[in-house]
């Protein structure tokens, strides 16, 4: 009994050492946290200069490299805000910091990556880093669940590199970051011209050799659909009208033949319409071929970006639903 006393003893004792080794580095800004951060500051601070309805993009990364947001402007003669960083941080919080810029009667164009549908609720490596170092007061809006799995998945080195690894310096070098945004939000410097030999041979040999399995992963009762609910909800109540549209993907030929993947391309727009919300484009549509990617599967070339915007264009104004949020 003396054992078991001491054991549990033992346990509860570290289980309140990690936690304040947790607590202890919480708001401590990392180096890994920091280019996401300085999108994220410079977008809001386009946002705030739009006095007026806006067009705001919210979504990931493929967003980032794959809208044109002047195109989208100029056809419609709202300004937009492209809000889209990084999928890596996942759904709950790409929806919360996109509030933030949203006022009421603005529009909401949403090409989410496909994985955020299915969302398990399990944040990973960059979310909790996210979360810790820039963002802790939204650790409360999330789950339980992800708030423990936050907790118990806080690795050694994450705790390190809060305590000794800090920064918050702006990222002025390398692809990522608010040096290579424009002022509406998009990524600059994406042509072939600056696609390297390492990220083509990424292209071909890792993204082009390993299809996605979003159809074999999807789910109908993932938490990915209560936080879009939610979100959905919240854009309601201030006249703001959210439309979904397909994230941009590198084509493979799994999409087409294989059943589960053939059938998640296929609906997952009727799986968006029939919880009454609105989706506008056709996945396939949306998907080109390795010539038109940059680095990774979802982020686009320069010249690739402005035929996809192009599409997404046509597909809004031939909605109705598009046109009477319009109007309005």
């Amino acid at each position: 009994m003396k054992f078991f006393i001491l054991f549990l003893f033992f346990i509860a004792l570290s289980f309140l050492i990690w936690i304040g080794l947790i607590l202890g580095e919480v708001g401590n800004p990392t180096k890994t946290s920091q280019w996401v951060y300085d999108a994220y500051e410079k977008k809001y601070q386009i946002a705030q200069n739009i006095s007026k309805k806006k067009i705001v993009i919210v979504a990931g990364s493929n967003a980032l490299f794959g809208v044109n947001s002047k195109m989208i402007e100029d056809a419609f003669g709202m300004p937009v805000v492209n809000y889209g960083v990084n999928a890596g941080i996942e759904l709950p919080l790409t929806l919360e910091l996109a509030k933030r810029v949203i006022n009421p009667g603005d529009i909401v164009i949403s090409p989410l990556e496909y994985p955020m549908y299915s969302s398990t609720g399990s944040p990973g490596v960059q979310m909790i880093d996210y979360v810790l170092a820039r963002e802790p007061q939204l650790f409360w809006k999330l789950t339980f669940y992800e708030e423990l799995y936050i907790v118990w998945h806080v690795d050694l080195k994450r705790i390190w590199d809060g305590y000794f690894n800090k920064s918050n310096s702006r990222v002025t070098n390398g692809l990522y970051g608010a040096h290579h945004i424009d002022n509406h939000g998009d990524q600059i410097q994406s042509s072939e011209k600056y696609r390297t030999e390492w990220m083509l041979n990424e292209l071909k040999n890792n993204y082009g050799l390993h299809p996605e399995k979003y159809g074999a992963e999807f789910s109908e009762k993932g938490r990915g659909w209560k936080y879009l609910e939610t979100f959905v909800v919240w854009c309601e109540e201030r006249d703001v009208e959210v439309i979904f549209m397909p994230s941009t993907l590198l084509r493979q030929e799994s999409y087409f033949k294989n059943t589960k993947e053939r059938w998640f391309y296929e609906n997952i727009a009727a799986e968006v319409r029939k919880r009454g919300w609105t989706y506008i484009g056709n996945p396939y549509d949306y998907m080109y071929d390795t010539k038109y990617y940059f680095d990774t599967n979802f982020h686009l070339v320069e010249k690739a970006r402005k035929f996809r915007t192009q599409k997404m264009i046509e597909d809004l104004n031939k909605s109705a639903m598009f046109n009477i949020s319009f109007s309005i």
